[in-house]
């Protein structure tokens, strides 16, 4: 997403990255890779309590996109945690997209949903649509939470592979029991 925002928009809008993803092995080394080869500013927040300033160090961006760590619906704990940070900015109007792969079930969906809309999810994005033949529980899904769906991920090839939702190209890979490019 924030190479799409800084180089592919028509427009090249100043973006920064924060991430408090300090769990992962590798993960911080990852993203500053993809950051130093985009030449973005990355904030590494390790802590609740310098969120705030990090965001104060991007405020010339026009777009800030923050990187949380991917964990089970079941490790409540670092939802939380999740639910921390944002409480130490909650003055700041921050879009919230709950990130799901496709190739799970739709009750897997819901669950996952579920524990995760204490946070106030916002919006809806699907990955690895590549990796599954099923569209159904996404349309299914995305009817049932009401909630708009901002970009498919059809692949690794990054930022290429990021779509941009539309409602003609999940029907579309419904009807062909598969994704393919436009």
């Amino acid at each position: 997403l924030a190479a799409r925002y800084a180089y592919k928009l028509g427009q090249n809008y100043k973006v920064g990255v924060i991430t408090l993803d300090s769990y992962r092995v590798g993960a911080i080394e990852q993203l500053q890779a993809y950051t130093n080869i985009m030449r973005l500013p990355l904030e590494i927040v390790k802590n609740p309590e310098d969120f705030a300033e990090a965001l104060l160090r991007l405020k010339d961006c026009n777009y800030i996109f923050i990187d949380t760590a991917g964990s089970s619906q079941y490790d409540i704990d670092k939802i939380e945690l999740i639910n921390e940070y944002q409480k130490r900015v909650e003055e700041l109007n921050i879009e919230k997209i709950l990130v799901l792969p496709a190739n799970v079930k739709y009750s897997d969906l819901l669950e996952i949903y579920k524990t995760y809309s204490r946070l106030g999810i916002d919006y809806l994005t699907f990955t690895k649509l590549d990796e599954t033949r099923s569209f159904g529980n996404l349309i299914s899904f995305s009817y049932k939470t009401k909630k708009s769906i901002t970009y498919f991920s059809i692949g690794q090839n990054v930022p290429d592979d990021l779509i941009v939702s539309d409602s003609n190209f999940l029907i579309d890979c419904f009807m062909n029991n598969k994704c393919v490019r436009r």
